[in-house]
């Protein structure tokens, strides 16, 4: 397919690298010649400099032949106009990104009157990962299938943990888990694990069950913590902001400290019920003042990834039970993973994974095969897909199907119920399919089949 990106910042950049590997036609759009240059010279693509507004610049990049312009510069309007543009000059598909707390409560509206295919908002996807996280404390990240019907949480061995030295066989007949290994990554490298993988300190594991499921094992395995009911938020950005409404409306006690004036005044006008705090959320007088160690989270959410870096550290000094930091480089986040910090989160990573997502799905003719996507790491995913009344295979026990290599069914969602499968199982019409695997652009559940 060809895709034309238009904005090579952060979120444009990582669009490039996560498309790029699937076999896309991608040409970048950006007024930086520079940056534009960069990005040609690191991946096999194409590169425009200009503005996505102009006509020219966009008959330049052909987007008369365009399967799909995603418009993601830093300004809202911008986005909008470049999608409605493209979109009368012929591209088939049009994603726009929309970040303003303003257009999102319109945007359901305004997606179709402006003829929008999708449209995203980083930091509201970013603050509702961070909410499911702050409901399971005891996992580094969460991520939620089939309306939250099934929840994958990845936990980390450490040190006295029970399940150190045991099988996965072993481990579910002694704790009798209801929750399916997913994946285990160890050294950076990633395990789809069989009944006599063995557990190690140190390994991430990804596990996958109902929310009960999720609740049973972290109690069962000694590393339940309760929801956080207090949290202290360190910057007052748009994240903070979708994360503070989240919050309350969960009945959690919001804290914000942010060090300019006039943004306090806002978010108190805009957030009543929480306590917002003007100081520097980076001078731990400040932080022991307000009683960071009174809350049962801190969430660091400030522009500077390494202010949010030490922040969270110094949380974690004081015997915070749960910190949450915000990494925009991805350089950074790889080094932060040797420090001991708990869950590191990139806005760009999060909002690539539902674009990437959207995309394999007009791929594939545009039929809803797949309903969603999880990068558990690069070389591993995480899917869900519908079982329809045309799939090929519903009724027949798992036992008799010949699943390829490399692929595991990893749960069937069942009218909100969970079930993990076994050699009797069989697909229903309805049902909801979650399906780890190692290769890339599944595109629908029948490929997993020979």
């Amino acid at each position: 397919m060809r895709l034309i990106i238009v904005g090579a910042g952060k979120i444009g950049a990582t669009l490039v690298e996560k498309l790029s590997k699937e076999n896309h036609d991608i040409v970048i759009v950006d007024k930086d010649a520079k940056i534009v240059e960069q990005i040609v010279n690191r991946y096999d693509v194409m590169g425009v400099c200009g503005g996505g507004a102009d006509r020219m610049i966009l008959e330049e990049a052909m987007v008369e032949n365009a399967d799909f312009v995603i418009a993601c510069t830093s300004r809202d309007e911008l986005n909008i106009l470049c999608c409605m543009l493209a979109k009368k000059m012929g591209a088939a598909h049009t994603i726009a990104r929309v970040r303003d707390p303003e257009y999102f409560m319109e945007m359901e509206y305004m997606k179709g009157e402006l003829d929008l295919d999708m449209w995203f908002n980083p930091e509201l996807r970013t603050a509702q990962e961070i909410a499911e996280i702050l409901s399971f404390p005891s996992a580094i990240n969460v991520e939620t299938f089939a309306d939250g019907a099934a929840v994958m949480v990845e936990v980390k061995i450490k040190k006295d943990n029970p399940m150190i030295g045991k099988s996965v066989m072993d481990i579910n007949r002694e704790f009798k888990l209801k929750a399916l290994f997913s994946a285990v990554i160890r050294d950076n490298k990633v395990y789809i694990p069989r009944g006599d993988f063995i557990v190690l300190e140190g390994d991430v594991i990804h596990l996958t069950a109902s929310e009960r499921g999720i609740t049973d094992f972290s109690k069962k395995t000694q590393t339940f913590r309760r929801r956080a009911r207090s949290v202290f938020i360190v910057g007052g950005g748009k994240i903070a902001y979708y994360l503070a409404k989240e919050l309350i409306a969960r009945k959690v006690i919001v804290k914000i400290i942010e060090k300019d004036e006039a943004r306090c005044e806002w978010l108190s006008e805009e957030l009543p019920e929480a306590t917002i705090l003007h100081g520097d959320g980076t001078d731990h007088e400040v932080l022991d003042e307000e009683g960071i160690d009174k809350c049962n989270a801190v969430v660091t959410l400030t522009g500077m990834d390494e202010e949010n870096v030490i922040v969270s550290l110094y949380a974690l000094r004081k015997k915070v039970a749960k910190v949450i930091t915000k990494v925009d480089r991805s350089t950074i986040g790889q080094m932060v993973s040797h420090l001991g910090l708990d869950s590191v989160l990139s806005p760009r990573t999060i909002i690539a994974s539902s674009v990437v997502r959207f995309v394999r799905e007009i791929a594939s003719e545009g039929k809803a095969r797949i309903n969603q996507l999880y990068k558990i790491h690069d070389k591993v995913e995480a899917l869900e897909f519908p079982v329809t009344a045309s799939f090929g295979y519903k009724g027949i026990p798992l036992k008799e199907l010949n699943i390829k290599k490399n692929y595991l069914v990893n749960g069937i969602v069942r009218d909100r119920e969970f079930i993990i499968p076994t050699g009797d199982t069989v697909f229903m019409e309805g049902d909801k399919v979650l399906v780890v695997t190692t290769e890339k652009n599944v595109n629908d559940l029948e490929y997993i089949i020979r």
